[in-house]
């Protein structure tokens, strides 16, 4: 099981909650604190991360790897929150379609913005759903990052602010790419 919760969330749908964890009124085993979700044979809990916690909070600059991109989002797995690693690992985040600019929203394609494996500079706009922290790109500051050339594997070099370049083949792409100050 171990993946890392936040107070709220469901551990499991019935069962015993340990330290860390508590059972609501329909019997859900839900986190009551931050960490590590823990099962064992007598019920399940939250193992709480050592040192300081680091999650995800309105405001904060976030890098991360798109997972998938869909018609209105994509899903970013979150890797580091202001340059430090997350409590036990990553965090969901999700950059939705009206959140990618700041201007010409609603002519956004996010297929042209971004695709899996790239890395992300986002922040995070709010703590979305259960499921996700909603991010957004709508800064020069904020976009993709670090794209890899899907053919050759080259990381690939920005040439605009919408478009890479794969330094072998010279094949061009559509990104939203963030202005990186050397």
């Amino acid at each position: 099981m171990s993946r890392v919760v936040a107070p709220g969330d469901v551990l499991r749908d019935r069962g015993v909650a340990l330290e860390g964890a508590r059972v609501d009124a329909l019997g859900r085993v839900r986190a009551t604190t931050c960490g590590r979700a823990v099962e064992r044979d007598d019920g399940v809990g939250v193992e709480r991360a050592r040192g300081p916690l680091v999650v995800p909070r309105v405001g904060d600059d976030v890098h991360g790897r798109v997972l998938r991109v869909l018609e209105r989002a994509a899903h970013v797995d979150i890797a580091a929150i202001n340059g430090r690693a997350p409590v036990g690992g990553g965090f969901a985040g999700t950059i939705r379609r009206q959140d990618v600019r700041a201007h010409a929203v609603d002519s956004v394609e996010l297929d042209r913005c971004f695709r899996a494996g790239d890395v992300v500079r986002a922040k995070v706009l709010s703590l979305g759903d259960a499921r996700s922290f909603y991010l957004t790109t709508a800064s020069d500051e904020l976009g993709v990052v670090r794209a890899t050339h899907r053919e050759s594997g080259e990381t690939m070099l920005p040439v605009s602010w919408t478009e890479v370049q794969c330094p072998i083949t010279g094949e061009v792409e559509d990104r939203k790419v963030a202005r990186v100050d050397e």
